[in-house]
């Protein structure tokens, strides 16, 4: 199992990580927790890569929490600018992201380490409406990249004085999320075999799921594990039931793992069985 939730401390470190920490532009805690991060990485014999400005400045920590210099000269850390690992035109888009991070993630397996591990600043990509509804897509897909031992983890770091919306997108694209619990309701995010949806789904969050799901992968058969919801609302319901219209339209299916009572209740009412069938399983 991946780790998981609304924390406020890093997890012990972990091939898959994909971790979402909001911070403010001048946190003295931001830096500790990059050098954290990354030094878990090097413990795991993973090549580190740190992109934007910020995120190398944190490099310039304490050494014996994480000797950057060394490191670097070994060449077992790399630094990039933005645009170097972003395109920052109008090139910006999931499928450019993703076989970017597979090539450098082949070779640094190539390269004799275990993985790559990544620490992102990608504060400007969300802010620009050029890219933020792109940005909340590769963040899904790249968690699905992570999820299924493609050998990457990374921790995308983002302003926490960003607009709510763009924010929002990103951070519920992530399993391990350290930002205000109230501007994360709901994450979407991948274990091996199933798709999780945790958290609480509202009428003004439905649009935000759709995007989301929208953009999932998937295979002949899909799985939505819905047990770690408290609470879903009758437009978040119908979002669902319209990605199994999808799905089946791409000739898959739709498996709802874990469901509570009331939740298959509300999707009887809603008649949602007519328009969508999906198969219902125990958690």
């Amino acid at each position: 199992m991946r780790a998981s939730g609304l924390l406020s401390e890093l997890p012990e470190a972990c091939p898959a990580d994909h971790v979402c920490w909001v911070h403010d532009e001048h946190d003295p805690g931001f830096d500790a927790a990059v050098r954290q991060f990354l030094a878990g990485g090097a413990a795991r014999g993973e090549r580190l890569l740190v992109i934007g400005a910020r995120a190398i400045a944190a490099l310039d920590g304490d050494p014996a929490q994480l000797d950057a210099a060394r490191l670097r000269a070994d060449g077992a850390l790399e630094v990039l600018g933005v645009d170097d690992a972003y395109a920052a035109s109008e090139e910006f888009t999931v499928a450019r992201q993703r076989a970017w991070y597979e090539a450098a993630t082949h070779r640094a397996r190539a390269d004799g380490f275990t993985g790559l591990r990544v620490v992102a600043e990608m504060s400007a990509l969300a802010a620009d409406p050029r890219h933020a509804d792109e940005l909340a897509r590769w963040e899904h897909v790249a968690d699905e990249f992570m999820a299924t031992d493609g050998g990457m983890s990374a921790m995308c770091t983002y302003r926490s004085d960003l607009p709510p919306a763009p924010l929002g997108a990103v951070a519920a694209a992530h399993p391990v999320v350290r930002a205000n619990p109230r501007s994360v309701p709901f994450r979407v995010f991948f274990e091996r075999d199933r798709v999780v949806l945790a958290g609480e789904v509202d009428a003004f969050d439905a649009d935000r799921l759709a995007a989301l799901l929208a953009a999932t992968p998937a295979g002949a058969r899909a799985v939505l594990d819905v047990g770690g919801l408290g609470f879903v609302g009758a437009a978040g319901l119908r979002v669902i039931a319209r990605w199994a219209v999808e799905l089946g339209g791409r000739g898959s299916s739709l498996e709802l793992r874990g469901a509570s009572s009331l939740l298959r209740r509300m999707w009887g009412l809603l008649a949602l069985d007519d328009r969508a069938p999906v198969e219902f399983s125990p958690a």
